[in-house]
């Protein structure tokens, strides 16, 4: 019996040890993330989702499934002075780029990105917050810089899937 409580000591033990593991390296990658703005994600009634640090180049995108084309496109975002600025867009085929967006003279990207068609756009800038919906559907989700949240798991229920992105300071 003294056998078995000793495993169930050294299982608890070693629970405490890759939970304190994972609390010191998310304590490392915010203090990584330095005191920059941040990229916060808040739900309709306004209680934060989740959170990234914005990168040094000031810019995130939105990858989604487009409803008509169920391909996949990304809007790239620039950050300046509160607003936000479209300033390029990406898509697995340039179809969605010109009848969605009115957007031609895509270029084929280069590398391994399965975005294959890109093209810069000069789109006035919007003010934040900016309000998205985030369903099953469009599989929105955020990219700052390595990272990605899935903003469609975040919300559970289809008639909650607004949510709204800021850029906030570091707390």
């Amino acid at each position: 019996m003294t056998r078995w409580r000793g495993r169930r000591r050294a299982g608890l033990a070693a629970a405490t040890v890759l939970l304190l593991a994972t609390t010191i390296a998310g304590a490392v990658a915010v203090a990584e993330a330095g005191s920059g703005p941040w990229v916060v994600v808040r739900d309709g009634a306004g209680a934060e989702l989740a959170r990234t640090a914005l990168p040094p180049t000031d810019t995130f995108a939105l990858r989604y499934r487009n409803s008509i084309y169920h391909s996949v496109a990304e809007e790239h975002f620039a950050v300046a002075d509160g607003r936000l600025r479209l300033v390029e867009l990406r898509a697995e085929e340039p179809a969605v780029l010109e009848e969605y967006y009115a957007a031609f003279g895509a270029q084929p990207t280069s590398g391994v990105s399965p975005m294959s068609w890109r093209v810069s756009v000069e789109r006035p800038p919007i003010g934040l917050p900016l309000h998205v919906r985030a369903t099953e559907l469009g599989q929105r989700t955020l990219i700052a810089g390595d990272y990605e949240i899935a903003l469609w798991q975040l919300v559970s229920d289809r008639d909650e899937s607004l949510v709204v992105l800021s850029v906030e300071d570091a707390r």
